[in-house]
């Protein structure tokens, strides 16, 4: 009999220690980390702030989605346009940056800053650097992280930069 006395006493001290571990963890997990919100403050800006400050730089379209995080020690929105998603802080109303799921592709990102040349200043300098007619074509296209204007006259394509209209260079078309 001694032997079951001192397990019965055991079992009840393993059952009472079992239950006040757990009642510590329920404890700790109502009083947890708070959130990154409660960290960091209410965001300077709204949803509808954010998303607005990302259309009006991309001008490419309305928000999709908008998300509030931390990332560093800061509350960011990222919002997505499209293939993109654009970080603005949560703070001051900031676009911070642009990240596009083509660059994941192999395709270039695009640039963060809008050119600072129209496509007709693009096209007259081409056509001026070309000087051999007038051009049938320009897209804008992000190549190598800068925005750059393709101009097609005649069969050759000229590369002007769309920062400062400096042509980059000529492809002819002819192998």
């Amino acid at each position: 009999m001694k032997v079951n006395k001192k397990l019965a006493v055991g079992a009840a001290a393993l059952l009472l220690a079992g239950s006040l571990g757990v009642t510590a963890i329920h404890t700790f997990a109502q009083t947890a980390q708070p959130t990154a919100q409660e960290r960091l403050g209410t965001p300077g800006i709204t949803f509808g702030q954010a998303a607005a400050a990302a259309e009006a730089h991309l001008n490419d379209g309305s928000a999709s989605e908008v998300e509030l995080e931390s990332k560093a020690g800061q509350l960011i929105y990222t919002v997505e346009i499209g293939a993109s998603e654009v970080r603005v802080d949560a703070m001051s109303g900031e676009v911070l940056g642009v990240d596009s799921e083509e660059a994941e592709d192999g395709h270039d990102a695009a640039p963060t800053d809008p050119p600072t040349i129209t496509s007709d200043q693009a096209k007259t300098a081409a056509e001026a650097h070309l000087n051999a007619g007038t051009a049938t074509k320009v897209e804008l296209d992000a190549e190598d992280g800068k925005w750059v204007y393709s101009v097609e006259i005649g069969t050759s394509e000229v590369k002007v930069d769309a920062m400062t209209g400096a042509v980059l260079g000529v492809d002819s078309g002819q192998d």
